[in-house]
């Protein structure tokens, strides 16, 4: 099977029981996946869920990172939304991703004095 870390990481806390109603198909089909990693049903359960979390939070922090670096979401918001500050990198990725159309509107405004400063001399 694959590194545990993360699955570790879930173990040593406080724990609750949780109980859902599953098919009989899909508990046999459980059952033989565990039987072949030679653990019990439970535990490679317990791996999979764990695994898919820590996947699915990845994703989470992902896109939350996009939306701050990208000037849709503040820093507070971030950190609410993440339980974490951004990073000096994301900070400065934020603050190019900021400028860029702040120099694309001036640029436009500049090559629009220009042609009026050309009409002007021509006449």
């Amino acid at each position: 099977m694959e590194e545990t870390t993360h699955y570790q990481t879930y173990q040593t806390g406080e724990t609750t029981q949780f109980n859902i109603r599953l098919a009989k198909s899909l508990l046999y089909d459980m059952e033989y996946v565990a039987q072949h990693y030679k653990i019990s049903r439970t535990d490679w359960l317990k791996y999979r869920i764990a695994n898919l979390v820590k996947e699915e939070k990845a994703k989470i922090i992902d896109d939350f990172e996009r939306r701050y670096i990208g000037g849709m979401t503040t820093e507070e918001e971030f950190k609410s939304q993440t339980g974490i500050n951004p990073t000096k990198e994301m900070k400065e990725l934020r603050a190019r991703v900021s400028e860029t159309p702040r120099k694309y509107i001036l640029s436009i405004l500049e090559d629009i004095k220009k042609r009026e400063n050309a009409k002007g001399s021509n006449i």
